[in-house]
């Protein structure tokens, strides 16, 4: 069973391993590389996940099971989609990986037990902090490669999105942000 501290240095080393990936894949001539960055910070992941929660008999199989399910898609969608649309594909899937990091955020935020952060009402602050993170960077990249799939597909016009009142609905929105994820540090702590 590893520490906190440890867990979150390995997790820490997983998430620049998976930036290093998206940095290697795009290009050609540093696709291998950002490809195998990706792999082995997905290996790290999962293995402080499981040292963490330090039983692996039941949770290990599931795993294993939805890995062999989603390998398989992955594989079956990467055989069926062209070369000149894998642009397209990576921004969808992309789009899913935020969409996953705001699900997770929230599971662990109603279920803290299950993660192994505290209890409900009495959550470690820091994983407080890393979860409002999580949940905003998540939404971000999730619209965006929304966004950016559309725009790769034709669907909406590759120039700029611009409207009036842009930036102050930009500020409004930040600012909701800051309150939403400030209001549930203050609930949870006091």
């Amino acid at each position: 069973m590893l520490s906190a501290n440890l867990s979150a240095i390995f997790y820490l080393i997983s998430g620049v391993l998976f930036i290093l990936a998206l940095r290697g894949l795009s290009s050609p001539e540093t696709s291998r590389q950002g490809n195998f960055f990706g792999i082995l910070g997905m290996i790290i992941a999962i293995t402080v996940t499981f040292l963490s929660i330090g039983n692996f008999s039941t949770g290990f199989v599931v795993v294993l099971i939805f890995l062999l399910i989603g390998g398989l898609i992955g594989a079956f969608i990467a055989y069926k989609i062209p070369m000149t649309a894998m642009p397209e594909l990576v921004a969808g899937f992309h789009s899913l990986v935020g969409l996953a990091a705001v699900f997770v955020a929230i599971a662990a935020f109603l279920n803290p037990e299950a993660f192994n952060l505290g209890s409900p009402g009495n959550i470690k602050l820091g994983s407080l902090i890393e979860m409002s993170i999580g949940a905003a960077v998540g939404a971000i990249t999730f619209s965006g490669s929304i966004i950016a799939f559309l725009k790769l597909q034709g669907i909406m016009s590759g120039s700029p999105i611009t409207f009036k009142g842009q930036h102050p609905l930009n500020a409004l929105i930040l600012i909701s942000i800051i309150v939403i994820n400030l209001s549930t540090l203050l609930y949870t702590i006091f």
